[in-house]
């Protein structure tokens, strides 16, 4: 009588590893559910055994699932990730998720920076289909991931992926005061936490997506600067953001020209800065 698959795996010293992890790891290695391998008393190859292996060995190693799969979910959508690339996590769905909320009116041009894979984009994209959605990242390789995640999608079309550093690219001078929606996940942790964070981060997520300065606002400073002078009258801006950094927002909010509000995440963490026009 065969075995179930959970009895046929045997890897040395994977106590380290979650269970979760280890269960996904195999519904990937063979496309079925565990619940159907056992019903089924599936056994393993020898090579699908040491394949399993290799990945756990991936992840023991710390890569994060994402790249072990090489795609992503995203709120209702797959993007395929790749090294060197953002991966999206859960509180950036909670960002557009709130944003859509928030959005009284269908944007007609929106911005986003800081591209990463496109989900964001893609998302807004598939929000609101009469937008015209341009998204900017200052990496070539997520400018060329993002494209293909919109081209798999079938609207790439509609988001113009745009290798450039913030604003800086040929036609943002014609965007100014004309965003309807601009929204950026920037880099926003001290650089001095860098080195504590979980290795699957630190050594996976690209530094330049991390990184937000000495105190962690410098980025998002260079967008709140440039803010008033994008968006449309009744615009607004959706920033996803870190509670370290509600003492330098307290005192940048003091001489501004803007209305802040902040949202928290589903830990009830500050995590979000939305922002409109006075």
């Amino acid at each position: 009588m065969s075995r179930p698959a959970t009895d046929v795996i045997s890897t040395p010293n994977i106590s380290d590893i979650d269970l979760d992890d280890r269960l996904f790891i195999l519904e990937y290695l063979t496309g079925r559910s565990v619940a159907d391998l056992i019903v089924d008393q599936t056994r393993l190859s020898l090579r699908e055994i040491k394949k399993y292996n290799d990945l756990l060995e991936l992840r023991r190693s710390g890569t994060p699932l994402q790249l072990i799969f090489g795609t992503s979910w995203f709120i209702d959508f797959e993007v395929s990730v790749s090294p060197g690339v953002f991966i999206p996590r859960p509180e950036t769905e909670q960002l557009v998720e709130q944003t859509l909320e928030k959005t009284s009116a269908k944007p007609k041009i929106i911005l986003e920076i800081g591209a990463g894979t496109g989900a964001v984009s893609i998302a807004l994209a598939r929000a609101f289909p009469e937008a015209r959605v341009y998204s900017t990242d200052l990496s070539p390789a997520a400018v060329d991931l993002a494209r293909k995640n919109a081209a798999s999608l079938g609207i790439k079309d509609r988001i113009r992926f745009i290798n450039a550093d913030l604003f800086d690219f040929s036609d943002s001078k014609q965007l100014e005061c004309r965003v309807d929606l601009l929204i950026s996940n920037p880099p926003y942790l001290p650089t001095s936490r860098l080195n504590t964070l979980p290795p699957e981060v630190r050594n996976f997520d690209p530094v330049l997506a991390l990184d937000g300065g000495e105190d962690g606002f410098l980025v998002l400073k260079a967008l709140l600067d440039n803010t008033e002078r994008f968006l449309s009258t009744n615009g607004f801006a959706a920033f996803e953001i870190d509670p370290v950094l509600k003492k330098p927002l307290k005192n940048y909010t003091r001489s501004s020209n803007l209305d802040f509000e902040y949202g928290v995440d589903n830990y009830r963490n500050l995590r979000f800065l939305f922002v409109r026009r006075k």
